[in-house]
């Protein structure tokens, strides 16, 4: 196991475990800090669904930083239970739901419940064609609203995922092998 530290917000210089090996790949700090604050001027009482949990660094960020409630969907259950400590250990307990199942099941258990999120990670491993199979499926879900986000993490050298339904690219960030995409709700006439 190894430690993350939460690099801005309340929760400043508090560690998070991270899983051991390499089945996750937690964001660098300077990573999620440019991440956060980027969205910092819509994470104020955030409901923050992150889809390819891993270690819980970005949704754990995000609440530091004044978002209300995260949903981390991790399909590995000895992760899930690691970012459920976590949690705890932050006294988050209440603010944080860890969904342990596969994050395309997840979205059509999180639309039977009607949930809607103000910002949505995807951030799969890479390689597999993830984002773009996540996009067009949140493209066409009930899980945003008018304000919703939805930030795509990649690899410089996979495509951008192309936007369809609901949702249009608004935005790109480079930071030097990583690349973050921000799609938006497609505004309607």
């Amino acid at each position: 196991m190894g430690n993350v530290r939460i690099v801005s917000g309340k929760f400043k210089g508090r560690k998070i475990t991270t899983p051991a090996g390499t089945s996750t790949r937690p964001l660098l700090s300077r990573l999620r800090k440019s991440l956060t604050d980027i969205l910092r001027p819509n994470l104020s009482q955030a409901r923050v669904l992150d889809l390819f949990g891993g270690s819980g660094a970005i949704a754990f960020e995000f609440l530091s930083n004044g978002a209300a409630t995260a949903v981390i969907v991790e399909r590995e259950p000895h992760t899930a239970q690691l970012i459920r400590n976590n949690a705890q250990a932050l006294c988050l307990e209440k603010a944080v739901e860890v969904y342990t199942g596969d994050a395309l099941a997840a979205i059509t258990c999180f639309e039977q419940r009607g949930d809607t999120f103000d910002i949505i990670i995807v951030a799969p491993p890479y390689g597999h064609g993830l984002q773009h199979q996540t996009l067009q499926r949140l493209a066409s879900s009930m899980l945003l609203d008018e304000k919703s986000i939805v930030v795509v993490q990649r690899d410089v050298r996979e495509p951008c995922a192309s936007a369809s339904g609901q949702l249009v690219p608004a935005a790109t960030r480079s930071y030097g092998r990583t690349v973050f995409d921000f799609y938006a709700v497609r505004r309607k006439l």
